[in-house]
């Protein structure tokens, strides 16, 4: 095999930070809605069933029982959350940076929400992230449903545009 044909290979078993941290994000969100889901109800106060949720559109029920769905949304989650994991220890090419990775990255976030010392750009992603985050939260706890197509726009549109902004401002 040619070397361009191995580092190609290489690169699909090494993903990149960035879609590490997606993988990692969504996960602990597939685990949060799996836990509200099976506690009060994330579809109006009802128990979502994951497969007519996404397949055919809305399908809840009243029972709480444990069902397959359930299961299987959280391997989905538990396994996203695996892969980002992964990912970012593979990125970063060592064993016990993780964890030091993940704080640095939660105390730059945090550091940009109320510093401008890195520029504007740093502080506004970081503000469309909290705010996409906050927002997202707030309704849906006040609204008592966590599956909305309207509130996921909003909330993904400000997290992108915010999670885009801090890329652009790292690479400038």
């Amino acid at each position: 095999m040619s070397d361009d044909a191995l580092e190609w290979k290489a690169s699909l078993f090494r993903p990149s930070m960035t879609l590490s941290r997606i993988l990692l994000v969504l996960g602990i969100w597939g685990l949060i809605l799996n836990v509200v889901n099976l506690t009060i109800g994330a579809y109006s106060g009802k128990k979502a069933l994951w497969y007519g949720f996404f397949l055919s559109g809305a399908s809840n029920t009243n029972s709480t029982d444990l069902v397959l769905d359930d299961l299987i949304f959280l391997l989905v989650s538990l396994s996203f959350c695996f892969l980002g994991l992964m990912g970012m220890r593979n990125a970063l090419g060592k064993d016990n940076g993780l964890l030091e990775s993940i704080s640095l990255d939660i105390t730059s976030f945090t550091d940009n929400l109320f510093s401008m010392e890195d520029g504007y750009l740093p502080t506004l992603g970081s503000w469309l992230i909290f705010s996409g985050t906050i927002f997202y939260f707030f309704w849906s706890i006040f609204n008592e449903t966590w599956l909305d197509p309207g509130v996921y726009s909003v909330m993904i549109t400000l997290i992108s545009f915010g999670y885009g902004i801090l890329i652009f401002a790292d690479y400038e």
